[in-house]
C-alpha cells in the first residue's frame, strides 16, 4: 500500500504515550503511596479511603464505552482538554476536603474520568487514527510509554508525600495531570482518517459463549490480583520491614520490568502458544504476590519486582493476542470491551474487600493470599481459544 511509505508520526503518537503516563500515574498508581499518609493524617477508616479508589475504577469501567464513543464523534483534543480540566479540579477538591464524603466523591470522580476518557482504550484509538498505515507500531508505542507510569509516579508521589504531606502531594500530581492533558490537546493535529462503523454484537450474546465466559472469569480473577497488588504493594513492603522510600522505588522499578516483560512476548507465543503464554504470565503474577509477602529486605523485594513485573507486563499484550484469536477481527472491539469492563470491575472491588478484612484484622497476608490465589485461578481458567468465526 502506498500509505505504508508515509513517515511514521513519532511526535504525535509519543504525545499520546505521555498522556497515558499522566492518566495512569496521577491516581491509579499514586494512590497506593498516598493511602497510609491519608489514613494517618485524617483518621478515616482505611476501607473508606480505599472506597474512593474502588469507586473510581468501577465508574471508570462503566463509562469507558462512552469514552470510546466520544472519541468516535468528537475531536480528541476537546476530549483531552475537558478531561484534564475536570480531573484536576476534582483532585484539588479532594485535597482540600475535611469531610470524608467530599474526599471520596471528588477523588472517585477525578479517577473515573481519567479512566473513562484517558486510558488505553481512548489513547490507542487516537493513535490508530494518527498512524493508520502502521497500527501495530502506533499501539505498541503508546503501550510502551504507559509502562513507565508507575516507574515515574510512584517515586514522585513518595518524594512529595515525604517532603510535604499528602494534600500538597495530591494537588501537585493533579496539576501535572492537567498540564499534560492540556498540552497534548493543544499539540495534537485535527483528527483525520476514515471512521469505521458497524453494528456490534451485543455483550449478552458474546457472554452466552462458553469460551468467552471462561475468558471473562480468567480476566476477572487476574484483574482482582492485579488491583490488590497495585494498591497494597507499597503498604505490604512497608509492613514487612522496608522503608516507604525503598518500597516506593521498588514498586516504581516494577514498571521497568513490566516494560521488559512486553519485549519477549512474540517469541514466547511462538514457543508456547498464546494460551500457555497467558497461563505463564498469570502464574508469574501469583508467584510475585507470594514474594511480595516475604519482601523483608530489598533483595526479596527486587525478586518480587522482576517476577510480578514480567507477569503483569506480559499480560497486557497477551490478552490482546488471545482476544484476537477468540473474537476475530469483526468482534474484537466489542469482545475486548466486555473483557476490559470485567477486568476493571474486579480490579476496583478486590482492594476494597481486602481493606474491609484489614479493618477486622490488620495483616498484610490478606492481600497476599487473595492476590496469589486469584491469579492462580486465572491461570487454570485459560484454555486454547476456538478459532473465531466472526
Amino acid at each position: 500500500m502506498a500509505s505504508t511509505r508515509e513517515p511514521f508520526p513519532w511526535w504525535n503518537v509519543s504525545l499520546l504515550g505521555v498522556l497515558t503516563i499522566a492518566a495512569y500515574g496521577s491516581w491509579y498508581y499514586s494512590f497506593g503511596v498516598l493511602l497510609d499518609p491519608i489514613v494517618a493524617d485524617t483518621g478515616w477508616p482505611q476501607s473508606s479511603v480505599v472506597a474512593s479508589f474502588g469507586g473510581a475504577g468501577i465508574a471508570g469501567s462503566l463509562i469507558a464505552p462512552y469514552g470510546g464513543r466520544a472519541v468516535d464523534t468528537l475531536s480528541p483534543r476537546l476530549i483531552f482538554a475537558a478531561t484534564g480540566l475536570f480531573a484536576t479540579a476534582a483532585f484539588w477538591t479532594a485535597a482540600w476536603a475535611d469531610a470524608l464524603w467530599v474526599f471520596i466523591t471528588a477523588s472517585a470522580a477525578g479517577g473515573a474520568v481519567l479512566a473513562g476518557f484517558g486510558f488505553y482504550h481512548v489513547a490507542q484509538t487516537v493513535a490508530v487514527r494518527t498512524a493508520p498505515a502502521d497500527v501495530p507500531r502506533a499501539v505498541g508505542l503508546v503501550t510502551l510509554y504507559g509502562a513507565f507510569a508507575s516507574t515515574l509516579y510512584l517515586p514522585l508521589a513518595a518524594w512529595l508525600v515525604t517532603g510535604l504531606e499528602w494534600r500538597s502531594a495530591l494537588r501537585i500530581l493533579a496539576t501535572i495531570t492537567g498540564v499534560v492533558f492540556l498540552a497534548v490537546a493543544l499539540a495534537l493535529p485535527a483528527p483525520t482518517g476514515k471512521r469505521l462503523r458497524r453494528v456490534p454484537t451485543p455483550s449478552s450474546e458474546l457472554l452466552r459463549r462458553p469460551s468467552v465466559r471462561r475468558y471473562a472469569l480468567a480476566s476477572a480473577a487476574v484483574g482482582a490480583a492485579s488491583g490488590i497488588i497495585l494498591v497494597y504493594q507499597v503498604p505490604v513492603m512497608v509492613s514487612a520491614g522496608l522503608t516507604l522510600t525503598t518500597a516506593a522505588w521498588l514498586a516504581g522499578l516494577r514498571g521497568v520490568t513490566q516494560f521488559l516483560g512486553r519485549v519477549p512476548v512474540t517469541q514466547l507465543v511462538n514457543w508456547l502458544g498464546t494460551a500457555r503464554s497467558l497461563k505463564a504470565a498469570f502464574l508469574a503474577i501469583a508467584a510475585g504476590a507470594v514474594l511480595l509477602g516475604w519482601a523483608v529486605n530489598p533483595m526479596v523485594g527486587f525478586l518480587y519486582v522482576v517476577v510480578a513485573g514480567f507477569g503483569i507486563g506480559a499480560t497486557s499484550p497477551l490478552q490482546g493476542i488471545y482476544g484476537s484469536e477468540l473474537f476475530g477481527t469483526d468482534e474484537l472491539g466489542q469482545g475486548m470491551g466486555v473483557i476490559t469492563m470485567v477486568f476493571g470491575l474486579a480490579a476496583s472491588t478486590a482492594p476494597a474487600a481486602v481493606a474491609v478484612l484489614n479493618d477486622i484484622h490488620d495483616t498484610r497476608w490478606w492481600a497476599i493470599s487473595i492476590s496469589a490465589s486469584t491469579a492462580f485461578v486465572a491461570a487454570l481458567a485459560v484454555r486454547t481459544p476456538q478459532p473465531a468465526t466472526g
